[in-house]
């Protein structure tokens, strides 16, 4: 048995006890979809993800941008820092970051 038999069963209605819970908003629109669930295993980020939720892979950029406001805004609300200084914290990273996955992504870089 190869190791990689072992984690294909199927976890659909599994509720693990560090998930969370959907925003209250969802459950008032029946055209409400979940695009992405971002978890931390392993030390590294995996991801269960809908690529394809808005026909082109350009408009995650709003989507992650928007992300980036809510975390900042959630800090703040949290005690930590205020929002526009989590953002710039926030995009600083991001931006380096961005710059380490397009280099990595490059046609250069892959090169043998």
């Amino acid at each position: 048995m190869s190791d990689h038999d072992h984690h294909h069963h199927d976890h659909s209605h599994d509720i693990h006890p560090h998930q969370l819970q959907p925003p209250h908003e969802v459950f008032h629109d029946p055209k409400a979809g979940e695009v992405a669930r971002a978890w931390i295993t392993g030390g590294g980020l995996s991801l269960s993800l809908h690529a394809m939720a808005f026909g082109k892979a350009e408009v995650w950029g709003h989507v992650l941008a928007g992300m980036a406001q809510q975390v900042a805004q959630a800090c703040e609300e949290m005690g930590h820092g205020k929002a526009h200084e989590n953002f710039a914290a926030i995009r600083k990273v991001l931006n380096e970051d961005l710059n380490k996955v397009a280099a990595q992504l490059s046609p250069l870089a892959n090169k043998s």
